[in-house]
């Protein structure tokens, strides 16, 4: 039993076992294609700014090494592979194995010259294009694919053979700083079973090995019927890259980055807990399910913490959903939409302050108690406020530190290098970082408050809120963001006017105006110091994840007849101004009423105009009765929903046919529940007519 070395027999034998299947290794098996591609260590071997994921990389990886050399001397360095898998594809390309004449043949729009004939500059910045496009894939599962992979990462590796009736198995065990992964395969590149340990770690951590060595197993093994040829690695290079950083980050025993996370999923689940039972006491849920207890908690609380979900690994807060409101007696709702809904999450790992380019950020600090056992606070009455409300009883932990001793021993991971002089305990140069699944549209000013800086963002950097959410077609070059912008599409809305009618469809022309544009920014990731701090972004955040989701849902159906138009010619800019002074008498909003096109006999016209300041309004203009139905819809914190003014409801059908009386509340919390403006203007107008 030893280490893999590259020039060892071990490794040859491991790397002549490359992309084989059971069938390859029977004697006398026809040759097939190798399982796993070469992309991965061309990724590796041709990176020119040296190692990225850890500082040993450099002693374990020939290909890291290979690409350091390369990054310094690019005109007289050879490129050596890892495999003679890496070559052959190198060679199929045909990209020469001396850097300095290789010329792939990449022109930019600028019109300059291939790669061969660039500015050093030039060719790294298109070398990187390079390698970006083929490290998209990690390969497909096999036994070498998953050496590499571990060594790109900084783990070590080491091979066992099976005794006994298990002769037939191998063990992979991959070992970081406090890390270990224990890969059984079953036959070569097929694997059988995955176990993950942490060594001095709590038992807070420990706790959930199970659950991560079930992720990581089903990333690799192959499902019924599925042959190694079409097992990707994609899944478990992710989730293997996560908990790497953690482990690399880490200076043991002072520093567990394990423990750092795990500590704030404690506290998150404990104020989630809390809110649960409160929100069960209350008269308004006690014949609600338990599910949509959590989903009104997860809606419109803390959110929903967890750990390991969802086939990733690490900690997850999930603080929306879509169809939250949607509930079913057999729970079959309840499974299929959580099989086709999205849900918007906030993932919580940790990253090295010096790769953030982030100043006056808290480091991480490692405790269980960022939150009080009692929750909240009771906090004394403000004069003329009697009943003030308890806030959440957020605690400030004690400060990590770091001893000269421990960051000598671990080879100065953490930021300062082995060499550097050290005093005395410092702060760790690793902060919290969050990332956002799905990426969250915001306004600017939002965006600007959220990450706390009061850094000026040029304007002609910044596009359109409903740039961002509805891109700009190619060739679109007379779009003008300063301009009103007006989006259509025809797409079919299922309906059934009365229980026993048959379903039908009906075609919508919805159009979309912006009538008035303002900036926004895609918040994707975030540096944060304490949960408080996603906690109270939430209900900003799920505003616009709630518009985000009615206006793609409306304007992005899946079955479209026509394509969007993403510019307003003049002519429709004239026919929109004398749409809105004829209809300047509909309502006291009238400024908010924008153009309407001509409604084919086949469909029915639904015109929709969107502001965002001081909050996002939506007008609703739609054909009802002998007319046109006029409702102003406001998206507040939390996706809750008012209406400003509507008139569809009057004497006529205020009350309902089981005599239940109709209220404006009725309209904001159908659209709540259907988050569809199309099918919520078909139930309108088919049975509150």
């Amino acid at each position: 039993m030893a280490t893999p070395n590259p020039g060892a027999p071990a490794m040859k034998h491991a790397l002549s076992q490359q992309g084989k299947t059971p069938s390859q290794s029977q004697q006398g098996a026809a040759a097939t294609p190798p399982v796993s591609t070469p992309f991965s260590v061309a990724h590796a071997a041709f990176s020119p700014q040296g190692p990225r994921s850890s500082p040993q990389q450099v002693k374990k990886s020939p290909a890291v090494a290979s690409s350091a050399t390369l990054g310094n001397h690019p005109s007289n360095t050879h490129i050596n592979f890892d495999s003679p898998a890496a070559a052959a594809a190198f060679n199929a390309l045909l990209i020469p194995g001396d850097i300095a004449s290789m010329d792939l043949g990449l022109r930019g729009p600028d019109g300059l010259g291939a790669l061969g004939g660039s500015s050093e500059d030039e060719r790294t910045k298109r070398l990187d294009e390079v390698i970006a496009i083929l490290g998209e894939s990690k390969g497909l599962v096999s036994e070498a694919g998953i050496v590499r992979l571990a060594k790109s990462l900084g783990f070590e590796t080491l091979w066992e053979n099976g005794k006994g009736v298990d002769a037939a198995k191998k063990t992979l065990i991959i070992g970081g700083r406090a890390l270990e992964l224990i890969i059984v395969f079953s036959s070569p590149d097929v694997v059988e079973s995955v176990s993950v340990s942490f060594e001095a770690t709590s038992d807070t951590v420990n706790k959930h090995n199970e659950d991560a060595g079930r992720i990581l197993t089903e990333n690799l093994r192959l499902a019924s019927g599925q042959l190694p040829l079409t097992k990707k690695m994609d899944k478990f290079a992710k989730n293997l890259e996560r908990i790497a950083i953690l482990d690399n980050l880490s200076i043991y025993p002072v520093l567990n980055l394990h423990e750092a996370v795990a500590g704030i999923y404690e506290s998150l689940k404990k104020l989630h807990a809390w809110e649960v039972e409160k929100t069960k006491k209350e008269a308004s849920f006690a014949l609600k399910s338990d599910q949509f207890i959590e989903n009104t908690v997860l809606c419109t609380g803390s959110g929903s913490p967890a750990m390991n979900r969802r086939d990733k690994l690490g900690i997850t807060l999930d603080y929306w959903m879509e169809k939250r409101l949607q509930e079913g007696s057999d729970g079959r709702m309840a499974e299929y939409i959580a099989q086709n809904e999205s849900v918007w999450t906030i993932l919580i790992r940790c990253a090295p302050l010096r790769d953030l380019g982030v100043h006056q950020i808290h480091p991480v600090r490692i405790s269980n108690d960022w939150i009080s056992d009692n929750i909240v606070n009771s906090p004394s009455p403000l004069p003329g406020e009697p009943n003030t409300p308890p806030t959440i009883d957020w605690l400030e932990p004690e400060e990590t530190y770091i001893t000269p001793d421990a960051s000598k021993e671990a080879g100065g991971v953490d930021g300062l290098g082995a060499d550097a002089p050290l005093l005395g305990p410092r702060l760790p140069e690793v902060v919290f970082h969050a990332t956002f699944e799905p990426p969250v549209i915001i306004p600017l000013g939002l965006w600007q408050n959220i990450q706390q800086s009061g850094t000026a963002i040029p304007i002609f950097d910044t596009p359109n809120f409903d740039a961002l959410l509805f891109p700009i077609a190619p060739g679109a070059s007379s779009y003008d963001p300063s301009e009103p912008r007006t989006i259509t599409c025809i797409a079919p809305v299922p309906g059934r006017p009365k229980s026993d009618e048959a379903f039908y469809k009906q075609d919508y022309r919805r159009t979309l105006l912006v009538y008035k544009p303002i900036y926004g920014r895609e918040l994707s990731e975030l540096t944060f110091s304490h949960p408080r701090q996603l906690v109270e972004m939430l209900p900003s955040l799920r505003q616009y994840a709630f518009l985000t989701t009615v206006l793609e849902k409306t304007f992005k159906p899946k079955c479209v007849k026509h394509r969007e138009e993403s510019v307003s010619s003049p002519e429709k800019q004239r026919r929109q101004q004398q749409t809105q002074e004829e209809a300047g008498s509909m309502s006291p909003y009238s400024e908010l009423i924008g153009g309407l096109v001509d409604q084919s006999e086949e469909s029915i016209k639904m015109d929709v105009t969107l502001t965002l300041h001081p909050v996002p309004r939506l007008q609703v203009i739609f054909p009802f009765r002998d007319g046109m139905a006029n409702v102003v819809l406001e998206i507040r914190l939390n996706g809750a929903v008012t209406v400003i003014y509507q008139d569809v409801l009057d004497e006529r059908n205020a009350v309902a046919p089981d005599g239940r009386p109709r209220r404006e509340e009725d309209l904001a919390e159908f659209l709540m529940w259907i988050e569809d403006l199309s099918a919520w203007c078909e139930f309108i107008r088919t049975r509150w007519a």
